[in-house]
């Protein structure tokens, strides 16, 4: 007897991500490509994730806005993390702000509509 397959599992794909994530940055840090920083290990991490999570929101999850607002909060840790020396954290923080009031302001009118 086949077990019986449901569609695509979101925690499939986000170990997928995550794995090949780790691996990339085990291979740029042991060819000494990139200098290693601990605070950059987040954005290998939680950077990929987090896209991933965006593109499934849009793609295959009937729960769109949850999604979609986890997706945006891990980019923007990833963002944070990975060029904290460059790019001001409150921004990103600012930004971050920014786009979750949009994704819920257009998850409220989704709902009027209906």
């Amino acid at each position: 007897m086949k077990p019986k397959r449901t569609g695509f599992s979101y925690g499939v794909g986000a170990l997928a991500v995550i794995l090949i994530s780790i691996g990339v940055a085990a291979i740029v840090y042991s060819l000494g490509i990139l200098a290693f920083n601990g605070y950059n290990l987040i954005a290998w991490f939680v950077g990929p994730w987090g896209v991933y999570t965006v593109i499934y929101s849009f793609a295959v999850s009937g729960d769109t806005t949850y999604y979609l607002v986890w997706g945006t909060v891990m980019v923007a840790l990833g963002i944070i993390s990975g060029f904290y020396n460059f790019v001001n954290p409150v921004v990103v923080l600012g930004v971050l702000l920014i786009a979750l009031a949009v994704i819920g302001l257009a998850t409220y009118m989704k709902g009027r509509k209906k």
